[in-house]
């Protein structure tokens, strides 16, 4: 023991070197650790970031490329079948069920961003190429087309809108009842 205790001095000192050196190691492998973490989830990282860089500039995250077809039609209409062509020009079939029938009928399509006036009617409006309808009964489907215009010639252009029903009561009357009948929402295929 006393050997021991004579050399106790300098173990201390060769003692406190090798934690220090122990130290030094741990952290040393600490560092170490980091960087491998740091490194492999970095890598990770900026492959995620690349990835969803590429769908985002696809247009995979825009909400136009959700966008489904439909034509909803108010109760006492149908609304089937909307296509819009890279001709600019927007197809659908219009019904209506309600027990009477519409005389001197012009249908229009809205955009929804159209502003209205007055009386609430659109203010930009696309008119169906088959207008007037002399008489639209009940129970009739009558295919219409719109021409859009160049705006909407790119596959893949969203449109969303309103078709609007003008039509009077009466034959052979004014057509001065207005009805936002169905909203279509479509994009150019």
């Amino acid at each position: 023991m006393k050997a021991y205790s004579s050399f106790s001095a300098n173990s201390k000192i060769f003692k406190d070197n090798i934690i220090i050196y122990i130290k030094g190691v741990v952290m040393k492998i600490k560092a170490q650790s980091a960087m491998e973490y740091l490194m492999t989830y970095g890598w990770a990282i900026l492959i995620i970031a690349v990835v969803l860089g590429a769908l985002f500039s696809l247009g995979v995250f825009s909400g136009s490329s959700m966008l489904g077809t439909s034509c909803i039609a108010a109760s006492g209409y149908l609304c089937q079948n909307p296509v819009l062509s890279t001709s600019g020009t927007l197809s659908l079939t219009l019904g209506q069920e309600s027990g009477y029938t519409m005389y001197n009928a012009f249908v229009y399509v809205a955009p929804q961003s159209s502003g209205a006036n007055a009386y609430g009617f659109p203010t930009t409006t696309y008119s169906s190429n088959q207008n007037p309808i002399t008489a639209f009964t009940s129970g009739q489907t009558i295919p219409l087309t719109f021409n859009l215009g160049p705006s909407y010639t790119t596959i893949g252009t969203p449109f969303s809108g309103y078709v609007w029903l003008n039509y009077s009561s009466t034959s052979g009357g004014v057509a001065n009842i207005a009805t936002k009948v169905a909203t279509v929402i479509v994009k150019v295929s």
